[in-house]
């Protein structure tokens, strides 16, 4: 069974117990221990072909009366991707899931029947597993199922120097806390499917707008907080002896391909709920 499946088979029972862990702003701890994220790379000028796959895959798992749920993001900066991210409490729990999406005929024929027509519009399709750092990140619980967009930045950290941007990353919390900031971000390390010391921090948003006031936010009380300009300077001094390179995405919602949790539709059913066409009438 493909990693695409086993993604898309964890169970209905976990989201309803937590349905806002996804990507969760919280400086706790969140229960979801295992985020697993299998991320498709199209080809140039084959974007709304997938699209229509996608859609068309996501349907049929709807119309199945599917308990699996998963949701989907398509980049709107950098390279044209589309993830597909579902939270697990535990590796027990992933494995679990795998082991139902085995043994359930009708969602196997639905990967089967799908996947066979990837080829002709992926040049990359990568999954990887990813565990929070909340003693890294900041804020509240996100109000997911009515964000539209995730702000994702993805750091590749210099081997033997996780120390160094961890230390970083715990100033920069701390700031955030003295200055009584209001934005929100969480820190997921990798674990599987991408380089050692691979890190993502997600941001979600209700709207692009937001970005307009990051300067303001991170203006002169949090450079305060910071320590100032000796602060500013450590930082400095930390991030580039322990940072390779970063870059920040932004990333649409995408609830055409998605299989949400049932409490996102009801939170938000103008944006999460499907309308499938009719089933053909048999002669």
């Amino acid at each position: 069974m493909s990693i695409r499946h086993h993604l898309l088979s964890f169970t209905l029972a976990l989201l309803a117990a937590a349905p806002a862990t996804l990507l969760a702003q919280s400086g706790a701890a969140p229960p979801t221990n295992l985020l697993s994220v299998f991320r498709e790379s199209v080809k140039v000028g084959k974007g709304p072909a997938h699209d229509a796959l996608e859609t068309a895959w996501s349907g049929a798992l709807i119309a199945a009366k599917t308990p699996v749920r998963m949701v989907a993001i398509s980049s709107l900066t950098g390279p044209a991707e589309i993830w597909y991210i579902a939270p697990y409490e535990s590796w027990a729990a992933y494995e679990k899931s795998t082991d139902v999406s085995n043994n359930t005929p009708a969602l196997s024929a639905i990967d089967k029947k799908f996947r066979a027509q990837e080829d002709q519009y992926l040049s990359d399709a990568r999954g990887m597993t990813l565990r929070p750092r909340a003693e890294l990140s900041f804020g509240p619980l996100a109000d997911l199922p009515n964000m539209r967009y995730i702000s994702v930045t993805r750091i590749n950290v210099r081997p033997g120097h996780t120390a160094e941007y961890e230390e970083a990353r715990k100033m920069v919390r701390a700031a955030h806390e003295k200055a009584r900031l209001t934005d929100s971000y969480t820190i997921w390390q990798a674990t599987a499917g991408a380089p050692a010391g691979t890190f993502y921090q997600f941001v979600a948003r209700k709207t692009l707008v937001e970005l307009d006031s990051t300067a303001t936010i991170h203006g002169a009380a949090y450079i305060a907080a910071l320590g100032g300009e000796e602060g500013q300077k450590k930082l400095a001094a930390l991030e580039a002896s322990g940072v390779n390179t970063q870059q920040t995405d932004h990333f649409e919602m995408t609830p055409s391909q998605s299989v949400p949790p049932d409490e996102w539709v009801k939170a938000n059913p103008k944006m999460w709920e499907r309308k499938l066409p009719a089933a053909p009438k048999k002669p």
